[in-house]
């Protein structure tokens, strides 16, 4: 009997608890009903969510805090749903490193005591023995004064780094189609609404954007999902794929009311775009002017003779835009 009670302790969820995570803690139906939540005391009976945070077993008050845990649940299956990719944990290293650029005072201290207790003295033996020099005592120590702490593999606080709420074996590759919408414009280029997750259209993909104001669900295409630092979001989307045809997202969206080329080949099936001339792309005001002269009867004679490697030289361009985008 002791035995048993013992195992069941060790595997409940009072004994798991750990007030530095917010474990999110469910419970069959039947249990629910009368507050049976497996901690210190039961929760009220009024509780309708499914998934709650514990905030500590106990209080001063002796009451238990808890806050719904159903947003998290739901973060999670949006995120698996839209972005399946995430980064696995990285294994730590055999020797822990420790940054000295993030440590506190107290920490300092402590490694400070520690080197002095454990290392010290084997150090200076290899000094003696010319095996190292004055200068390497930080490598010797494993320490390091980065103050960038993003690709730090080990850590003297002992976190492994921000990975992904959810990462499996399979990846799926980058590039693929999601669905969202437009929310606003922002210093980096767009703010993009999807699943809940707001992710970044920057500048240079949002060329063919004709109407920011575009509340409408639209396709895009993920190029990087993961989480920063501070354990936030970081989505970066495009509205083409690279595989598209069209390099240039304005070509595709050119054909508007506005275009001259729309007044003359409203009827054409084929690439309207092929023989644009650079001068009828950045001035389409005066070309559709020139068009409704000659719908009147008003007749020019137009000597400009069309450079014949146009479409050469915008496919040129559409590639150096391209490799540009995929360097960065």
């Amino acid at each position: 009997m002791e035995k048993s009670f013992g195992n069941l302790l060790r595997h409940s969820r009072l004994a798991s608890y750990d007030r530095t995570l917010e474990q999110v803690y469910t419970s069959p139906k039947p249990y629910r009903k009368i507050g049976d939540w497996g901690l210190k005391r039961n929760l009220p009976t009024v509780i309708r969510t499914k998934n709650v945070t514990i905030g500590a077993l106990d209080t001063a008050e002796h009451q238990t805090p808890w806050e719904s845990g159903d947003g998290k649940v739901l973060f999670i299956k949006r995120w698996k749903e839209n972005f399946p990719n995430s980064k696995k944990p990285s294994p730590r290293p055999e020797e822990i490193r420790h940054n000295a650029a993030t440590m506190t005072p107290v920490e300092f201290e402590r490694l400070l005591r520690r080197s002095e207790k454990y290392k010290a003295k084997e150090f200076q033996e290899k000094l003696k023995k010319k095996e190292l020099v004055p200068e390497q005592v930080f490598d010797y120590l494993q320490v390091n004064f980065a103050t960038d702490t993003t690709t730090e593999s080990g850590s003297n606080v002992g976190s492994g780094g921000v990975v992904g709420p959810t990462y499996s074996d399979h990846q799926v590759g980058w590039d693929y189609p999601v669905q969202g919408r437009i929310l606003n414009m922002d210093r980096m280029g767009h703010s993009v609404g999807i699943g809940g997750v707001v992710a970044t259209l920057n500048k240079r993909s949002a060329l063919g954007l004709r109407n920011s104001g575009d509340r409408r669900v639209q396709t895009f295409f993920v190029r990087k999902a993961e989480l920063d630092e501070q354990g936030k979001p970081k989505v970066e989307v495009t509205l083409q794929s690279k595989g598209a045809t069209s390099s240039i997202p304005l070509l595709n969206n050119y054909d508007n009311n506005d275009s001259y080329e729309y007044y003359n080949n409203n009827n054409n099936n084929n690439n309207k775009h092929a023989n644009m001339t650079a001068d009828e792309m950045m001035n389409p005001n005066r070309h559709r002017r020139q068009h409704n002269n000659h719908s009147q009867g008003a007749v020019e004679v137009d000597n400009i003779t069309p450079n014949p490697e146009h479409t050469e030289l915008m496919a040129r361009i559409a590639g150096l835009l391209d490799n540009s985008k995929d360097t960065k």
